[in-house]
């Protein structure tokens, strides 16, 4: 047996930056071992200055408890800072966790990274 870990279990965080947005692409697991990572990361991003954090969520193949927690804690600073933060296209997993946990009411959840950035 290999202890190396899968891709699954890798935690992979893309950022790109278009004018005042912070595209978020995240891939694989966003565990508990990570989760502080995502946040510190995420916290990061949003203390400078943007309009929006859209986070691509259609390469996540899991979140933990402590991961949705991240995303809240981003949420609540981007509010903070004026700024509003969109999800796109979570797998259906994570999506049905969003819809359980409430987090649909919280977030707008979009198709794609160019319909969020359309929105306004």
């Amino acid at each position: 047996m290999s202890n190396v870990p899968s891709s699954a279990d890798v935690l992979r965080i893309d950022v790109e930056r278009r004018d005042d947005t912070a595209i978020i692409r995240l891939r694989g697991s966003a565990n508990m071992d990570v989760a502080g990572d995502l946040r510190e990361r995420l916290i990061e991003l949003v203390d400078t200055p943007m309009d929006q954090l859209i986070l691509d969520l259609s390469e996540l193949q899991f979140v933990s408890s402590v991961g949705l927690g991240a995303i809240i804690a981003a949420h609540l600073r981007c509010r903070h800072h004026n700024c509003v933060v969109k999800l796109v296209a979570p797998p259906a997993e994570i999506l049905e966790l969003l819809e359980v946990t409430k987090l649909t009411n919280l977030f707008t959840i979009y198709g794609s990274v160019e319909s969020a950035l359309a929105a306004q």
